[in-house]
């Protein structure tokens, strides 16, 4: 059965409005899930859902209908939004008219590092949720295994970060908030070639040598990575540039990283 919401002041709007803040999200473990491609590829990715909204005019978008319809047979909880509820909720310029209401995905890292082969793409404070986003969908786009944020990076369950990943979000486990210092003394047990990008020292990216086991580091958009990991990691690494520009953006500077780690599998599989 589809409920009508009317008023803005209906408790699941007030709930929507509260999942756009970090604090909320955390709390109950549910994040928003706008836009008919991120809808589709949540529900194909078996993301759980718990609720759809959409607003009454777009029920006659075919691709909304279809949604509307997945979430039915799944027996999801289904709101139709007037207009103002709606777009009190809505976090996009052009709203496409649905959004989802989504269960955190929690991930079991100790079993995902048990693979004997895998290529991690690790973020420490990187704040600017368009290079999250960029940097999960590359990550994903290369055949990456995981990714890794640490405390302070820009939340992936934003909607910003959401939308910028353009679904790749859903195809790749991302595990959150992790300290850096226990993940690469782990990472040294468990044998996985650590690589620090550097801006200008170290080694030319395109000279590495990876192992079976790879973990790519990327630093904050200013400071790049922290001292004390760089004294843990086992190489660092830069990209070779021949023009005036001082340093690559991070979402670039991983997408090469990526790239390159990419290959080298491909080249030597």
């Amino acid at each position: 059965m589809i409920q009508v919401i009317a008023s803005c002041q209906n408790k699941i709007i007030k709930h929507c409005k509260s999942l756009q803040t970090k604090k909320y999200r955390d709390s109950t473990n549910e994040f928003l899930i706008e836009g008919i491609k991120l809808l589709k590829e949540a529900i194909e990715s078996n993301v759980k859902l718990t609720a759809l909204l959409y607003h009454n005019e777009a029920a006659k978008d075919r691709d909304v209908q279809s949604i509307i319809k997945m979430c039915m047979e799944k027996n999801i909880v289904i709101y139709e939004l007037h207009e103002k509820p709606y777009m009190d909720i809505s976090e996009t310029k052009t709203p496409q008219g649905v959004i989802g209401i989504g269960k955190k995905i929690d991930y079991n890292v100790n079993k995902l590092l048990r693979s004997n082969r895998f290529n991690i793409i690790i973020m420490e404070q990187v704040q600017d949720p368009g290079n999250v986003g960029t940097i999960i969908r590359t990550a994903d786009a290369f055949g990456f295994d995981m990714v890794f944020l640490s405390k302070g990076c820009a939340d992936v369950y934003s909607g910003k970060v959401i939308r910028s990943t353009m679904g790749s979000i859903f195809h790749i486990p991302i595990i959150t908030d992790v300290s850096l210092e226990s993940l690469l003394k782990k990472f040294i047990d468990l044998e996985v070639y650590t690589i620090a990008a550097t801006p200008h020292t170290g080694l030319s990216c395109y000279d590495i040598e990876y192992g079976d086991r790879n973990a790519i580091i990327i630093g904050n958009e200013s400071k790049g990575l922290s001292s004390n990991i760089m004294d843990m990691v086992k190489i660092k690494a830069n990209i070779p540039m021949v023009g005036m520009a001082e340093s690559l953006n991070a979402g670039i500077a991983a997408a090469i990283m990526m790239y390159e780690a990419t290959r080298y599998k491909l080249k030597h599989r």
